[in-house]
């Protein structure tokens, strides 16, 4: 068994009944926001002070498979979700990518069975980057506007390029799993989340480069990211060494990706759309 509680946090959750790890584990109270055969993610307010603190909870109970050792060797990280995603967090910190800060977690391994958790304070003032974009850039655009807009893209790309620069693959580098909020001073504050996909591979890396790249242009809405904006984020992304042929294959294998990604997601939204319809006609 292993288990880590930030210092910082210590003496609330002592205080609110989080100590060792079945406490985490058999916690009934919170606000359930996804429940699944293996997995939980629980909203918690916890009373603290004069007012209170809002935490989420993920818990994890899998029966392990061969795949999963598979996993855990190509990933580069601890085989229990809960904690891989909290040394995902510890490693992007370390290499300057800005993301959550874990306030506890813990595991346990029993034969081929293992629980974890992983609790996370929440984000305040903070919003998808998709949301971001629709919300701030929506065309007409003012020349400050247009001047932010450029500046948000070259934010986006060096974080990005920092994150591959590192070894990491995101793997569900969509604009929904990053976050973003203004600062006071009009400057910007980035957190990249859902990082229980996350690996750190010496080899084979390309094709999920590309992937993470598709992601993010498959998931940057339209008419807000124009097709220079995301020639610009392109740009920003490569080092200044890549010859034109270099980044016109690039360019053309995010392209093949991403239309693979569309026509996936299609078929998974047609396959929503017929389930709806048939549990309709059983209701009839």
């Amino acid at each position: 068994m292993w288990q880590y509680i930030e210092e910082s946090h210590r003496q609330l959750l002592q205080r609110n009944g989080f100590s060792l790890f079945p406490d985490f584990m058999t916690f009934q109270g919170g606000k359930v926001l996804k429940q699944l055969p293996s997995r939980t993610i629980l909203k918690i307010e916890l009373p603290s002070g004069e007012g209170t603190k809002t935490f989420f909870l993920k818990r994890h109970r899998v029966k392990l498979h061969i795949e999963d050792m598979v996993r855990t060797f190509l990933s580069g990280f601890h085989r229990s979700w809960g904690r891989k995603e909290w040394e995902v967090m510890q490693a992007f910190q370390k290499s300057g990518i800005p993301t959550l800060s874990p306030v506890a977690s813990g595991e346990k391994l029993s034969w081929f069975w293992q629980e974890s958790f992983l609790m996370t304070e929440e984000l305040v003032g903070f919003q998808s980057l998709e949301l971001f974009l629709k919300n701030r850039f929506a065309p007409p655009l003012s020349r400050e506007r247009i001047t932010e807009k450029r500046a948000v893209i070259q934010e986006l790309a060096r974080i990005t390029r920092t994150m591959h620069g590192a070894g990491f693959n995101h793997r569900d580098f969509y604009c929904c799993h990053i976050f973003i909020r203004r600062t006071e001073d009009g400057q910007r504050d980035w957190r990249i989340l859902d990082l229980q996909r996350v690996d750190r591979r010496r080899w084979f890396r390309r094709r999920w480069i590309i992937k993470d790249l598709a992601a993010l242009n498959y998931s940057a809405p339209s008419p807000m990211m124009t097709r220079t904006d995301r020639l610009r984020f392109l740009r920003d992304y490569t080092t200044p060494s890549n010859g034109l042929r270099q980044e016109r294959v690039l360019i053309e294998e995010i392209i093949r990706k991403t239309c693979k990604i569309g026509r996936h997601d299609q078929k998974l939204q047609q396959r929503k759309i017929q389930a709806n319809h048939s549990e309709g006609q059983l209701l009839v």
